[in-house]
């Protein structure tokens, strides 16, 4: 029986939070450098200006659904991940290179078709293109749905009835299927200006559980990936990357120069980050490591933990392939070794 059949007392009832409620915790699909995040039944909302890196986001999501994605983020899940694209932004063929050649290049394989389900509504009047999503969402039920984009199912961006129902019909598939919804919107137009544009972007970002915002410098042709809110976990820091020569996002600096990182004592940068503790996650001990010294670019850390380990400096253990933790080394406390010696 449907709840608006109830009486008002029993509608209340079955909506009530009691603090004895056997209710699950959030689940995440993903991690991201040991982060959680991107979480099932949850809108995420991915935002930025015009080419600045959304498509390869979307990317790097669906490649990780195989397996472990691109630039530290992988799947929490020991399953592959059911996806589900709607583009309704690009042609079909270019919707069809990126899945067909990008993806299966990142994937290190042709995406299996009963995993990755692709639809390119860009030649579907806009009236009937919601009631295909919210049909292809219940009857693929995939973990993972990526929208892009949000704004081309609404008549007028600034319309806030048209965007509260929108939002609630995206809320209410999620709710019911539960997968994680990334809806991708762009940014105002004006340079200065990184709001969500019109009231759809104003609802998108009030509901999102996470923001993420894509960002392209021109002259160094650097993409990042900035977590720009959360409801519970905090990115600590952003994503950097450039394009390979085949076009695939790689991990690269942000470009800025991390200051006097070749006179850093490795032995004394893990004393102080490890803190006397047996065990510590990657992602964890990288924040803190990076916090402590001020450390902004990914590549120079990444260089630092692998030479902390040749050295012998921390231990490596990997509880699964996604779940890595640090232990102190043999030679934590020996003599002094700079990161540039």
């Amino acid at each position: 029986m449907k709840i608006e059949n109830l009486s008002v007392l029993e509608q209340l009832d079955l909506l009530r939070i009691r603090s004895t409620a056997d209710i699950p915790p959030h689940e995440f699909l993903f991690e991201w450098n040991g982060t959680p995040c991107f979480a099932r039944g949850e809108l995420v909302a991915v935002t930025g200006k015009a080419k600045s890196g959304k498509t390869y986001l979307n990317s790097i999501l669906m490649a990780a659904c195989a397996g472990n994605g691109p630039l530290g983020l992988t799947r929490i899940s020991d399953k592959p991940l059911k996806a589900v694209w709607i583009d309704t932004e690009q042609s079909e063929d270019t919707t069809c290179e990126i899945l067909r050649d990008r993806l299966s290049a990142m994937i290190g394989d042709q995406p299996d078709d009963e995993q990755y389900h692709v639809f390119n509504l860009r030649r579907i009047n806009r009236t009937d293109r919601m009631s295909l999503i919210l049909s292809a969402i219940a009857i693929c039920q995939p973990d993972l749905v990526i929208f892009d984009g949000i704004r081309d199912v609404v008549g007028d961006i600034n319309n806030y009835e048209e965007a509260q129902d929108t939002i609630g019909q995206l809320l209410s598939v999620a709710s019911e299927f539960h997968p994680c919804i990334v809806c991708v919107l762009h940014q105002n137009k004006a340079v200065e200006d990184k709001t969500l544009r019109g009231a759809l972007g104003s609802e998108l970002q009030n509901k999102s559980y996470e923001t993420y915002e894509c960002s392209k410098n021109t002259e160094t042709l650097i993409f990042t990936i900035k977590q720009t809110a959360t409801r519970k976990y905090d990115l600590p820091n952003a994503i950097h990357f450039c394009l390979s020569s085949q076009g695939l996002p790689v991990a690269c600096s942000s470009g800025e120069e991390d200051n006097d990182i070749q006179e850093l004592d490795l032995r004394d940068v893990f004393r102080q980050s490890l803190r006397g503790r047996s065990e510590v996650r990657a992602g964890a001990l990288k924040a803190e490591v990076k916090m402590r010294y001020r450390i902004t670019s990914d590549v120079t850390y990444s260089q630092m933990i692998l030479e902390a380990v040749r050295q012998e400096i921390v231990v490596r253990r990997a509880v699964s392939n996604h779940e890595v933790y640090y232990q102190p080394g043999p030679n934590l406390y020996e003599q002094s070794i700079n990161f540039g010696g």
